[in-house]
């Protein structure tokens, strides 16, 4: 009961701590919250005149964030629930019944089961409790209390929220009760409890958990050593690298200390998921909306500009793999007995069943609303490629291992450490009184792969020691006590033991494998031989089984070779992952096409996306218009990529007149480069639009100093052309033209109109050829012998044409102009005179000759191609 008690009560404890940490983030999110409400001019007004009006509110306290994040930090899942009194939330589209979120096991969910397993090893030792069964049932019973008692906390502590004005009121409560808080507390501290009732009967040599974990897993054996110290090793250094991640997260998000104060509830998580990354695996996305979308080393650097930074991850974690292989390889020097084949397959077995539970404790984030849901984690094919990097580990330590060893001796001062040290004899009494039948499992396996039957060696079958700096240690016998396990001896002072002294020294290589037991009374038939340590020597073992041997010039010259065909193969594979994300992929297609524009390359950029546009219309992107001053973007630079099933969406800044602008580029998978590399086309080209409302009397624009027609507009009705540019500043006018002038006016893409607003007006060339081409044509009128001429401004009315003839017209006042209207291409003139001569018939048929003159005014039209002018004028009213 006390060792329960003590389990349960440091684990909690430890938790809260943890928790109390994570917590600093939300009461600093407070403060600055409130700080930043009370700078905002007027808010303290406000606030009083609400709270005077009788409106108020209520927030967490600091307890029902601890408790809170402490449910998070432990993997349980949070739900919310909302009330409301005099009104409906789900008349404001507010949908609470489906709110969760969901965290992996962060820090305050690692100190509970550590917590639990210092409290459980502290007592077990002392009171030398039995692992099995009163460490397992205990475990579990402390694993059941602490689920309970996280959720009495959760209920009690739950972090609400409200607000009330008159009869109108409204509250909601986000709670951590949940099967899931409930079964992640119960594994978590179960685990730990168990972990620490399991060390101190094996290990009870040591004054806490951590030495005694320490001590544990430099005397495991076989592929239990391999996991140990792959789970060391990758798990210290991809802990340096998250917390290098997440510092620099913080830094170039301006968080400060804030945070690094999320590293307990982003760790282990984190450092999982670079593991994952860095090893060919990846992180699975999925939303109610889209499908799962798995981010992995060759696609990651096109959804952030610092993808390449995973590569190097990912040679680091080669040469942890290199080292520990090197590191089993030593250890199986010394301990041949599961340096055989036929164990090489356990390793790889019990790594992927790790991830499988790694995935959904230590990766898994996910939150829903409503119908909507989110989730993050490992993908969960991972666990397989776990599985084959674990396998590689062992066919390294099987294959070259040994051989490089014995070539490299001065590699042996850093692997020696990977050698199984020796257990201490009160150790291995202690383990036998407490279960008879430890190291008495048979097995047929030898380190050569022949079938042999092990049996505990006797102190005349000792072996001498490979090193001779060495000592072997004695061997005898086991006793077999007839009496319960008393407690746990310091090491400073073991109790003697009543028979012979027993060492499970595993034989030395001149060492027969098996040895009849002398013990009186006990035949241990079939035991594991424990290795000899070769804890405080950096030589190198001479001829221990599995070493390698000198090389002869020809096996030196095939490992060589073999070697750098290896290393060209990981330097290739490397570099192709490097080019892949950096060179061809869509970041560096979208990054060359901004770079082209800003440097007013418009040709370049045409060859790199098709603008899609007629040929007419790519007059204006071309180099040419791009040499204007200050015409073309600045500065521009890829904000991220995002890409889903081979569509890259890309989202793009520049600068254009002082101003920042977004933009985005969608760029698609289009066949591949030299059949390794993908080829990424941009599908949607940066093109914008400027728009100018042309006159008739306009035939051509210049634009940056360039000469645009009408057919070179995308579309051109009601006087008004489109035309197609890229982004930037363009200074448009009328064209090269005798007849019309304007001012200039600049038309920015990034404005809040695109239309450029010109103020045309006519030449005194206009004038002068207008009015010369109206008088021509009045000339042409006055040769008619019409009473009236057809499409002319002047002519007489007549009650009876048989009373007229030989009519004679001239022009004795020609009009002057008086308006010229460019928009339409009309004009009207003041007042002219016209004189008119003819004959009129008398009562008596003879005929006299009479004249008269009219006064008219012209209107008409007028047109200008290619140049020339045209005139119509309107028949007369």
């Amino acid at each position: 009961m006390k060792t329960m008690g003590a389990s349960l009560g440091i684990g909690l404890g430890a938790s809260v701590v943890f928790a109390l940490l994570a917590s600093i983030v939300f009461f600093m999110g407070n403060a600055a919250a409130s700080n930043g409400l009370a700078g905002i001019p007027g808010f303290s007004d406000t606030a009083s005149f609400l709270g005077n009006n009788g409106v108020s509110g209520s927030g967490p306290n600091f307890f029902q964030i601890l408790f809170t994040v402490m449910t998070l930090g432990v993997g349980g899942s949070l739900n919310l629930k909302t009330s409301s009194q005099g009104f409906s939330l789900s008349n404001l589209g507010i949908d609470a019944s489906h709110v969760s979120v969901t965290l992996p096991v962060g820090l305050p969910g690692v100190a509970l089961a550590i917590g639990a397993a210092f409290g459980a090893y502290m007592l077990a030792r002392r009171f030398a409790l039995r692992f099995k069964w009163t460490g397992v049932i205990s475990s579990l019973i402390v694993g059941v209390l602490s689920g309970l008692v996280l959720l009495v906390f959760a209920a009690i502590f739950p972090v609400t929220v409200g607000g009330s004005y008159s009869d109108y009121s409204a509250s909601a409560s986000l709670s951590g009760v949940s099967f899931r808080t409930f079964c992640m507390a119960f594994l978590l501290s179960a685990a730990g409890a168990l972990a620490g009732y399991a060390l101190a009967q094996y290990a009870g040599d040591s004054g806490n958990v951590f030495s005694a974990a320490w001590r544990w897993a430099h005397r495991a054996r076989g592929f239990v050593r391999t996991l140990v110290e792959s789970f060391a090793i990758y798990g210290v250094l991809f802990l340096v690298l998250g917390l290098v991640a997440t510092i620099a997260m913080s830094a170039a998000n301006h968080l400060g200390a804030g945070g690094l104060l999320l590293v307990p509830l982003l760790f282990p998580a984190l450092p999982l998921m670079l593991i994952s990354l860095s090893s060919f695996g990846g992180i699975a996305f999925s939303t109610s909306s889209y499908s799962v979308h798995t981010i992995t080393l060759f696609n990651v650097s096109s959804l952030s500009q610092y993808g390449w930074i995973l590569w190097i991850c990912f040679v680091l974690f080669l040469l942890a793999t290199f080292y520990i292989a090197l590191r089993e390889t030593a250890r199986n020097m010394y301990d041949p007995y599961y340096a055989g084949w036929q164990h090489t397959w356990k390793a790889p077995v019990a790594a992927m069943a790790f991830w499988l539970a790694a995935e959904f404790l230590f990766t898994y984030f996910a939150a829903g609303y409503a119908s909507s849901s989110m989730s993050m984690t490992a993908p969960m094919w991972y666990f397989l490629v776990a599985g084959i990097w674990a396998f590689l580990i062992e066919v390294a330590a099987m294959t070259f291992g040994p051989t490089l060893v014995a070539s490299l001796p001065g590699m042996w001062r850093i692997i020696v450490g990977g050698t199984v040290q020796q257990t201490p004899q009160n150790v291995v009494d202690y383990v036998k009184s407490c279960d008879p039948s430890y190291g008495m499992k048979k097995t047929s396996a030898t380190a050569s792969g022949t079938t042999a039957t092990a049996t505990m060696p006797t102190a005349s079958a000792a072996a001498q020691p490979a090193n001779p700096t060495t000592p072997a240690a004695p061997a005898a016998s086991v006793p077999q006590p007839a009496t319960p396990a008393a407690p746990m001896p310091a090491p400073t002072a073991p109790t003697a033991p009543t028979a012979t002294p027993v060492s499970q020294a595993v034989p030395q290589p001149v060492a027969p494998t098996s040895m009849p037991n002398t013990t009186t009374g006990n035949t241990a038939t079939g035991a594991v031989p424990l290795p000899q340590s070769p804890a405080g020597t950096a030589s190198m073992p001479v001829a221990a089984p599995g070493a390698g041997q000198p090389l002869d010039p020809k096996t030196k010259k095939t490992i060589l070779i073999s070697g750098i065909v290896i290393g060209a193969l990981i330097v290739l594979g490397i570099v192709y992952g490097v080019l892949n994300s950096t060179v061809f992929s869509a970041k560096s297609v979208a990054q060359s096409y901004l770079t082209a524009i800003a440097d007013g390359k418009y040709d370049k950029a045409n060859g790199i996306a098709d603008p899609q546009v007629d040929k007419d219309q790519l007059k204006l992107l071309s180099d040419t218009v791009a040499k204007a001053d200050n015409a073309t973007i600045a500065n521009p630079h890829i904000d991220s990529v995002k890409t889903v099933e081979g569509v890259a969406k890309v989202n793009v800044t520049y600068s254009l007149n002082g101003k920042n602008v977004n933009d985005s580029l969608t760029i698609n998978k289009d066949g591949s480069k030299f059949l390794l590399f993908p080829n990424w086309k941009i599908s949607s080209p940066l093109l914008k639009t400027i728009t100018v409302s042309v006159p008739n009397a306009v035939e051509s624009l210049s634009v940056n100093g360039v000469d645009v027609t009408a057919k070179n507009a995308e579309k051109s009705d009601s006087g008004t052309w489109t035309l197609r540019v890229y982004p930037g500043s363009y200074k448009v006018s009328i064209g090269k033209s005798g007849y019309v002038t304007s001012g200039i006016t600049m038309v920015r893409t990034n404005a809040d109109s695109d239309a450029a607003d010109l103020k045309i007006m006519p030449t005194a060339k206009l004038k002068e050829d207008l009015s010369k081409a109206v008088n021509a044509k009045l000339d042409e009128c006055a040769k008619s012998t019409d009473y009236a001429p057809e499409g002319c401004p002047f002519g007489f009315d007549l009650y009876d044409e048989d009373y007229y003839r030989n009519f004679a017209w001239s022009i004795s006042v020609y009009p002057k102009l008086s308006d010229i209207d460019l928009d339409y291409g009309t004009f009207s003139t003041r007042q002219g005179k016209a004189k008119c001569t003819y004959e009129e018939k008398n009562f008596d048929d003879s005929w006299e000759s009479q004249d008269d003159s009219t006064h008219f005014t012209v209107n008409g039209s007028f047109s200008i191609r290619d140049g020339k002018l045209s005139v119509t004028i309107d028949d007369e009213d």
